[in-house]
This record gives C-alpha cells, structure tokens and sequence, in this order.
C-alpha cells in the first residue's frame, strides 16, 4: 500500500536548529561522522543539520550514512541534495563493514526497528536481536579512531512506571516476561555496550533516551498520535481517538531535539540524559489543539477500547529533563505545541 508523504520546506528550521544547540562547529572540523539509521524521520533532520555545517566547514566535514535503501531515500528526497554531501553505503546494520581508513571519530547510532515495521507487527526476537547485533557490530567497525559516540535510546527503557515525569536515576525497567518489552529491554543492551566498548577503547559518549517528538516529516498514517491527527485535520476528515484519550504524552519539537542532540555529540560527559518535552498533555487536549489550530476545526471522536503496537501500553510517558537542563543550560523547549502544529499543517506538498 502506497504510505501518504508530504514535503515541507525546513531550511530555516535546521538553520535555527544549528544556531540553537551551541555547538563550536569548529570541533567537527576534519573529522568523519557516521550516522546508522539516518533516513527516517529523525535520520533526515539530523542528515540536514550536518550538510549546513559541512557547508559552513568549507566540506571539511565527511558524512557517511547507513541506510537498507539508500536509492529508494534520495528518490523520496531529491531536493535536499544530500547525495552530493554524503556518502551513502548500503546494507544492514548488523552486517555492514566499514573500512578502517575511513577514521571514523564521530558516531551517531540511531538504527533499530522502522516504525512501519513495528506498525506491522514486526517480530520481538527480532527488534531485540537487531538492537545487540546491530550496536555491536558498528561499535566494531568505527574502531579505534571513534572520538564520541551518540546512541539514541529510548525512554521505554522505563517500562510501566507511576512517575508523573520520569527521571534518568528512577530504577525502573522493562518486565523481562512482558510480550512486549523487545524494543526496551533491546535499548537496555545497547545502552551497556555502547559504555562498555567506551571503557575499552577510550572515546567518550552520551546516551540519550528519548520519549515522543513531533515536527515536518513525522508519519502521519503509522502509529503516531500526532500524526494522525494532522493528517485529519489537513484532510477535513473527524479525528478518532482510540482509548478514553487520557494517556498523558509529550512532544519535542523534532528541530529543537536535533540541537539538542547535537550538542550531546559535539560535547560528550560519558552520560544518560532523557530528551524530549517535560510537558504533559492528554492525547485527548492535544486532538483538540490540533483541531483549533487547524484552517477549519474538525470534530473530536473519543472511541474507548485499547490499541496495541507492538509496545506496551504507557499511560503516561513523560520525561524529566532537569538533568540534561543543568548540564547543557542552553538548552530549551524552544518550540510550542500550537507552533509545531502550524508547522506540520502546512506541507508544501503532498502525495
């Protein structure tokens, strides 16, 4: 089944981005970033916030991008230019081989399960399997030249929990026995190996769990609750909510979590930070911003019943980010919810 896709014009939004993380683009000067699963929805932003700075480099920056389709991305994004700014390799994460003269010094390791694959079910001995293998064998292939090392965890490392906001020294987890525990108990792994290969071979790293997101590029027809209910209110079409809506979640705009992110590279503490909004809302409030933000309301349906993807339920998922906040204190939820609505709801196209 053909997936909708809409464009979105967001030069200006990773210019701003870019500014906003602080980073001294000159500590990536001459080095050679490698980015696992860079060509989903984060991959993408992330992949544009580096060419800016290559460019601001004079191209003394080399970027080298993992993707299972590389072809079949740059079709889908023949305007960013990203082909003529990144080296591209093909292949799995569990399988690919780099060769030790690229140096890499710069790992950014997002690779684990798409999210139309965990939508259609995927299997959970395979997104654990992916998470292990995947995250060693690319901590194996960076090698001795690696610097620092940025790995995108998850905050469903948490598991069920009864915390409003879910702090990174809080001692919950996954239960091992949950059908539905892979993807965290999967993170949890490669969380200890990314710390362990660390300890052994002496580059510094940081872990960044991070909770939901929104912003331009974000799937709009999978399982995310934001998206959904954007593509409802572009298409003028009533908004069902599945479930009595009083799941509380929060939402980081995509643009300010890839400053943050990048400053979590660029300035590695050997740490555990969540990242995301530290402001609850119900899944409820926010089908009603949407709504109200849109060029023409559209009604609210609130269906009752549960909807499972593949994860356990969380009734609340929201983090504390009173950590990551006192050690990097420039940095800030920059972005309002109605702003990253405004944005999401006005594509440039659509198909």
């Amino acid at each position: 089944m053909q997936r909708r896709r809409f464009e979105f014009d967001i030069a200006a939004d990773v210019d701003t981005l870019v500014q906003r993380s602080g980073i001294d683009l000159d500590r990536l000067r001459g080095k050679t970033v490698f980015l696992t699963g860079g060509t989903g929805f984060f991959g993408l932003w992330f992949l544009r916030a580096l060419v800016l700075i290559r460019r601001r480099l004079g191209g003394n920056l080399r970027l080298i991008a993992l993707s299972r389709a590389p072809h079949r991305f740059l079709a889908e994004h023949p305007a960013e230019g990203l082909d003529r700014e990144v080296e591209f390799v093909g292949g799995e994460v569990t399988q690919v081989r780099l060769d030790p003269q690229l140096g890499v010094t710069h790992l950014i390791h997002m690779a684990t399960t798409r999210a139309s694959e965990t939508f259609g079910g995927e299997d959970q001995i395979n997104k654990l399997d992916l998470l292990y293998r995947g995250t060693r064998n690319t901590l194996e292939q960076c090698g001795n030249s690696l610097e620092s090392a940025l790995f995108t965890s998850s905050g469903v490392v948490y598991g069920t929990h009864t915390h409003d906001r879910v702090m990174e020294s809080h001692c919950t987890r996954p239960e091992t026995t949950e059908a539905g525990a892979a993807l965290g108990l999967g993170k949890l792994a490669a969380e200890y190996l990314v710390a362990a290969f660390a300890a052994k071979q002496g580059f510094r790293f940081s872990i960044a769990r991070c909770f939901s997101f929104a912003g331009q590029h974000l799937p709009m027809d999978l399982h995310y609750a934001f998206g959904n209910f954007i593509l409802n209110a572009i298409e003028n079409t009533p908004i069902s909510i599945r479930g009595d809506g009083q799941d509380r979640r929060s939402y980081l705009y995509v643009g300010d979590a890839v400053a943050w992110l990048l400053r979590l590279l660029v300035e590695p503490k050997n740490g555990i930070y969540n990242v995301g909004s530290s402001t609850p809302i119900t899944i409820e409030a926010l089908a009603r911003l949407i709504s109200a933000t849109a060029l023409r309301p559209v009604p609210i349906e609130v269906m009752g019943g549960t909807f499972e993807t593949g994860n356990f339920r969380r009734c609340s998922y929201v983090p504390a980010t009173d950590k990551i906040r006192r050690d990097y204190p420039d940095l800030a939820e920059w972005t309002s919810l109605r702003d990253i609505a405004h944005k999401m709801l006005n594509p440039v196209t659509g198909g």
